[in-house]
């Protein structure tokens, strides 16, 4: 018993006839005869009585009949789910956010994308370009934003923009004695440093400026987070140093001071990561599309001159 032996005896049901049930699915009445004998030798009765040019079913044909219209309403029910999922009716995304500083804009994204998806749920991670990167190869995630280039053929990446910005270094207030708008790697030296891991495109950006300069930092401590570097500085464990993207170094801070960091910036290049696929769902291709529109590259403005300490 198939589906395809089932749809002929619907046909038969809703038609009333061997020939008519025929000529609506294109294929011979023989075969719709033979199909029938297949079905009621599975069911061990006839399945209809043959009264002049109409059929009627019988007990057992009834019974049956009562399951087939079960059968085929579940598969109406799959192919609309199905459909509604490659049209990215319904779903979920899972999304990774590999570069923070777009954090802020990271809702417009998901605004738009529940616009035009309006059933659509999100998982949303944040972590680093690596961390991400390893979740979609895992299938843990659709796609995320990353820096750039990707060395994997497992993945194919879209460009989204490239950036500088210049690097901050963030001081407690409290902690020295502040004289200049700007510092230099030399006066760095012996500064306990929070910095980004070494898994972060900043990090390496830093790591690459000090030895250029050929200074040695003291790194006290690795953060793969803003919001616990500052906090971390905040309590006066350290100093730190951030691009000047990243959110909350354009605001007033009683207990901070924000000094550039002398010929230092943040150079990357910044994109969209997917799995190295020949198909992709319609929601990740919407997600895709909604990336070029909503990520960008951060233009702040100036740091205030009540922000800028002078060491």
């Amino acid at each position: 018993m198939n589906l395809h032996q089932l749809n002929v005896f619907r046909a038969i049901v809703e038609t009333g006839s061997f020939s008519k049930a025929a000529a609506e699915l294109c294929i011979a009445q023989s075969a719709v005869s033979y199909h029938i004998k297949l079905l009621e030798g599975e069911v061990g009765d006839p399945l209809f009585l043959r009264v002049k040019t109409r059929v009627y079913l019988t007990e057992t044909g009834k019974v049956l009949w009562k399951h087939v219209e079960k059968i085929f309403h579940e598969v109406e029910a799959a192919k609309r789910a199905v459909v509604e999922m490659g049209y990215g009716q319904t779903g979920e995304l899972h999304f990774g956010l590999g570069v923070s500083s777009l954090s802020d804009q990271l809702p417009g994204f998901l605004k738009h994308l529940k616009e035009i998806c309006p059933r659509v749920s999100f998982n949303v991670v944040m972590g680093s370009s690596p961390q991400i990167l390893e979740s979609i190869r895992t299938n843990k995630l659709d796609l995320g934003i990353v820096s750039l280039p990707v060395e994997s053929s497992d993945y194919v990446t879209h460009p989204l923009f490239y950036e500088e910005e210049e690097m901050v270094v963030i001081i407690r207030k409290e902690s020295v004695k502040v004289t200049k708008t700007e510092i230099t790697a030399e006066e760095l030296v012996g500064l306990p440093l929070i910095l980004y891991d070494k898994n972060t495109a900043t990090r390496s950006s830093l790591d690459q400026f000090f030895q250029e300069a050929d200074v040695t930092p003291f790194v006290f401590m690795e953060v793969d987070r803003e919001e616990t570097i500052m906090s971390l500085v905040k309590s006066g464990l350290g100093a730190a140093i951030l691009p000047r993207c990243v959110p909350g170094l354009q605001e007033e801070n009683d207990s901070l001071h924000f000094l550039k960091l002398k010929n230092a910036y943040l150079r990357r290049e910044v994109g969209v990561a997917l799995l190295n696929s020949a198909t992709r769902p319609f929601l990740v291709e919407q997600a895709l599309h909604l990336c070029r529109q909503h990520f960008h590259a951060s233009r702040p403005s100036a740091l205030k001159k009540s922000q800028v300490g002078r060491y």
